[in-house]
């Protein structure tokens, strides 16, 4: 038990802010608020080409590096508060995220909430596909502009992220645990499976007592960057065997995918952390994990 309650000490509720995801016609009345910033990320080019108007941007590759063979785990701190720093972001902003592709946003928010700032910051409900498809402002083919550096602190939130060593001990102790605890994998049906391992994965199969919620089910299509409603989501994860007051470790292969599931849990208020370097690190372990056919949350 005193493991559990070791483990149980990584986990310290953070208040959950009223709008961690806004839609467009809120951005479109508040876009021009003072502190508010609105930041793209993803790749450069797609950005100076046409972005939100008035938005800054951030490289989704200057949150990730690789760590000793581990693709996309976090970088070191004060690396980040320099990338956020020069973004203009600072300490009082209001920062609301989108992106191209809805993974860079989150993972983005799943930074910022490592660096307790995810009470400040927001999803555009449908990024930029959504806003551009309604018409809203946009600006582009102009250079990247260099906004003027703020003073950005990180105040870590080490109980966002679990490494393998708590891993180890939360499946041990998750049999005895049930009802308090849970462990969800956000990758496809097949790859929770093991019938298509992925790359990277030396052992095809999942965690050892995770259920599956691919990341895609929290939208309300495969096609459209737009959150199910609030309702629908809780009833998926409720549907998926995920206790409505546990707290839940999210995984995927490389801690990706697994960062819209973390989103979406935030959202709904839930204690939330991610395995950061996820299932790419625990395949390569001699750790109990299972290869069957699961039925994906959902269906």
């Amino acid at each position: 038990m005193r493991r559990i309650s070791l483990l149980i000490a990584l986990f310290l509720s953070a208040p959950l802010h009223a709008q961690l995801l806004v839609s467009t016609d809120w951005l479109q009345t508040h876009r021009t608020d003072r502190r508010l910033v609105i930041v793209e990320i993803g790749d450069r080019a797609s950005y100076e080409a046409q972005h939100i108007a008035g938005a800054r941007f951030i490289a989704l590759n200057d949150l990730l590096i690789d760590r000793g063979g581990t693709p996309n785990e976090l970088p070191e701190i004060p690396a980040l508060e320099r990338t956020f720093a020069a973004a203009g972001i600072g300490d009082r902003d209001r920062i609301i995220l989108y992106s191209r592709d809805l993974i860079a946003a989150t993972r983005a928010f799943f930074t910022l909430d490592y660096l307790g700032h995810g009470s400040s910051t927001s999803l555009l409900d449908g990024g930029f596909a959504k806003w551009t498809a309604e018409n809203r402002a946009v600006e582009g083919h102009t250079p990247l502009q260099v906004a003027k550096p703020s003073d950005f602190q990180a105040r870590p939130r080490v109980e966002t992220i679990v490494r393998l060593k708590a891993m180890e001990i939360l499946v041990d102790c998750l049999p005895l645990c049930t009802g308090s605890w849970a462990i969800v994998d956000a990758r496809s049906p097949e790859q929770f499976s093991g019938e298509e391992p992925g790359a990277g994965i030396k052992r095809g199969g999942h965690i050892e007592g995770a259920v599956n919620v691919p990341w895609q089910q929290n939208l309300t299509s495969s096609v459209a960057p737009v959150f199910r409603g609030r309702g629908e989501l809780q009833t998926l994860y409720d549907d998926a065997g995920v206790p409505a007051d546990a707290s839940v470790v999210v995984y995927c292969r490389t801690g990706m995918q697994a960062s819209v599931d973390y989103f979406v849990l935030r959202y709904l208020g839930r204690d939330v952390a991610l395995y950061d370097a996820s299932f790419i690190e625990w395949s390569r372990s001699p750790h109990p994990q299972r290869s069957s056919i699961g039925t994906p949350a959902g269906e």
